[in-house]
Order: structure tokens, then sequence, then C-alpha cells
């Protein structure tokens, strides 16, 4: 059976992925939270809520420097009629540090990063998004666990990680069986026998290369080629073995994340994912290198879109998938979408017409206009055909080059 599976880049994804997959549910959301204070994921929750999609999310009171933003979301989650519990054993020891969500009991999504505005728009994080009901049921099967604080026992046969069961067992395996190259982009790759594990490959013949970050360095022994990242601040955890696999989750190389607390990580040999994750790694290693435009790592500047000076507007706005740090208001009256520099917003794209749609905004509310576009625009995945109303959540396509999401601040 083939199961679609995508990678989620940070930044240049935004929330988008998680932001869409809410959307779609339609009967059951399972979501942990270590830290998260984006509002857009918060509103998109309460709105599936409102559709009577059951919702729970694991919030973990362990995140350091984040206690009372996370008694406030578990009150304001509470408010809304979403479920929430603090898994009973998260502590400085032993926190429940996992990244996942799945939806509808066949979607699963595995993240390095936090739903923060931090993760999603300035830290270099990935994440995996995988139609497949086996690891979404595996997923479900620890969240159930977790909620209700009952014993676990992980598949052999799954391709997830999951601390503090198997994570250490299979990464060493993984490692083990390198023959050719083991990349890793973590911040701390602490852990003694993994350290003395990566030592033995790289003497004997595997090129191994440990991207970190410049707050953290590295002390890694020079057998290993290693160095820090200028680009962005490094969160992700990822491990790619040979060029043709990779594991990505919430867990650091150190004897905590391996034995005491909660992480996720996916196994993954889909040969685009590769391909991107592997552009993405070359493109972070060398610092002259030009950032890996197609994988959407640009943030602030698009090449794509004309920037609009940044700034905090109110009313509605549209947030860019490719610039998700910048806002294009919506005043009333017009405003135009093309490739044409006379448009207000200027998607340089060919597969965008010169004039392409049109959002209009006055007393009746705001609406979109498909203005004959070679490539067509849509809402919500659906073809737009003429006008249609557009309601804050909307989720617009041009011409398959450029999404936007229609926001109310």
């Amino acid at each position: 059976m083939t199961h679609k599976v995508s990678l989620i880049v940070q930044p240049g994804d935004s929330f988008f992925p998680m932001v869409r997959a809410i959307d779609r549910a339609e009967s059951s959301i399972n979501l942990t939270v270590f830290r998260m204070d984006d509002p857009i994921i918060q509103k998109s929750l309460i709105e599936a809520q409102k559709r009577q999609v059951r919702i729970r999310i694991l919030i973990a009171s362990s995140a350091r420097g984040w206690g009372d933003k996370n008694r406030k979301l578990l009150k304001d989650a509470n408010k809304a009629g979403i479920a929430t519990k603090e898994p009973s054993g998260d502590s400085k020891k032993a926190r429940y540090h996992y990244k996942v969500m799945t939806v509808d009991g066949s979607q699963a999504l595995i993240f390095t990063f936090n739903p923060t505005r931090e993760n999603l728009h300035y830290t270099r994080d990935f994440g995996i998004e995988l139609y497949d009901p086996s690891v979404a049921s595996e997923i479900n099967r620890l969240f159930d666990a977790d909620w209700r604080d009952t014993p676990f026992t992980p598949d052999a046969d799954s391709p997830l990680l999951i601390s503090p069961f198997n994570s250490r067992e299979k990464m060493s395996a993984l490692l083990a069986a390198a023959e050719k190259s083991i990349d890793i982009a973590d911040a701390k790759v602490e852990d003694p026998e993994i350290v003395k594990l990566l030592v033995e490959k790289a003497r004997s013949g595997v090129a191994v290369r440990v991207l970190g970050d410049e707050k953290h360095g590295t002390t890694l022994p020079s057998v290993i080629n290693s160095r820090a990242t200028p680009r962005f601040k490094l969160h992700a955890k990822c491990t790619i073995i040979d060029g043709t696999r990779a594991v990505i989750g919430s867990m650091n190389m150190r004897a905590q994340s391996f034995d005491r607390r909660r992480e996720v990580c996916i196994v993954v040999d889909d040969a685009d994912v590769i391909s991107r994750l592997n552009a993405v790694f070359n493109s972070d290693w060398d610092p002259k290198a030009p950032p890996s435009a197609g994988a959407r790592t640009m943030i602030g500047t698009s090449p794509l879109l004309k920037q609009p000076e940044l700034r905090i507007e109110s009313g509605l706005v549209l947030i860019s998938r490719t610039s998700a740090l910048v806002r294009y208001p919506l005043r009333q009256g017009i405003t135009s979408i093309g490739r044409s520099e006379e448009n207000d917003i200027v998607v340089a794209d060919p597969l965008v017409s010169r004039l392409h749609a049109k959002v209009a905004v006055d007393d009746d509310g705001c609406s979109l206009t498909d203005l004959g576009s070679g490539n067509g625009t849509f809402v919500n995945g659906e073809p737009v055909q003429g006008s249609i109303a557009l309601n804050p959540g909307d989720v617009l396509d041009i011409g398959r080059a450029e999404e936007f999401r229609l926001v109310e601040l």
C-alpha cells in the first residue's frame, strides 16, 4: 500500500501544514504540546471544536519558562470546550517533550518544532506529514496511554522511535548500519554511547558530519566533522543515513532524551523527502552557499513576492505561505493579486497570470474573484468560478504557485 508522505521545513512552511490538517479534520484530533503560542493554530483548533471534531490536547507542565503560558493555554482550551490533560508523569527529569498530531485516525504529523512563532518563523526545524493509518494508530495508542496514565509497549515493526522504550536501540542500529555517510542536525549530540559509535563509524571511513548551533557549539572528537550553522538558530533533530534514510522527531542525541523523556521520531525513506532533506542540510552546512530555494527556506524576503513594509495591521490580512512574517492588509475596496507589478500583491511566478484575482472588502464582507486566470484560483482546495465569499481562516491558492491564509487580527 502506498502512503502519502511529505516534508515540512521551517522557516518556510510556517503554520500552513498544521492548520490545513486541522481544517480538514472531520472526527478527531490528538495533539501533544510542549510549547505553543501561535494564535492562528489555536484559532483553527477552536473552529474545529465548533464543528464537533473531538479534540484532545496533552499539554506539558515542565517546559522551561512556559509554566504560566501553558497553564493559560490549558484554561483557554478548556473554556473553548477542548479536552486537555497534563501528563501525570511529566517533570523536569522526565519531560513529555514529544511533538505529534493525528487527524481522523489516518493522518500523522511528527515535528521537531513547537507551534510557537519562534519555531515556525525563525528556527531551522523539520516535520513529517504522513497519511498512514498504521503509524497514526501507533501514535494514538501512545497518546491514549499517556492520556490515561497506563502502560505502553511499542510495536517493534513500527517506523517510530519512542523514548524511553526503544529509541536508543533503534537509533544505534541505524547508525551502525551506515555504510557511506551520516549527517546529523542536532545542537546536543552528547550521549557517550552514541558519540563513541559515531567515532567508530568515522574511523571506519564513513563520512560523519554533525551540524550544531552557535549557542551550544560542539565538543565532539576531531575525527567527527562538526560545525555550527550561522544561517538559522538550529532547533531541528534530524539524522540522514547514507543519503537514503532519515530519522526526524523531537529527540536530541543525549541520555535524557533516550532514557527518561517522552520523545517520538520516525524513520522515512521517501525519495522526494530525502532529496529535500539532503538539499537543506548541504545548504546549511556550507555558509557560502545560497539557501535552498527548492526547500522553502526563505523568510522575510520571498523570491516570488513583492514585499510590503513589515508591520502589524488590525482587521483582515492575508498571510503568505512563503513569507509568513509579512502581513498583506485588506482595506476597504479592491486588492489585486497577480504577476504584473501593477498589482497590490505581486506573485512573480510564471504559473500566475498577470492579473490573476482580486479581493474585495466592503460593508457586506469579503469576496474573491478569479480574473480568468490560466491556472485557476482555489479556496480551501476548491476551484473558484467567478466570485466567492471569503471568511477568516480560508486558504487562497493562486495558480498552484502561492497560498495565502485570510486572518482577522
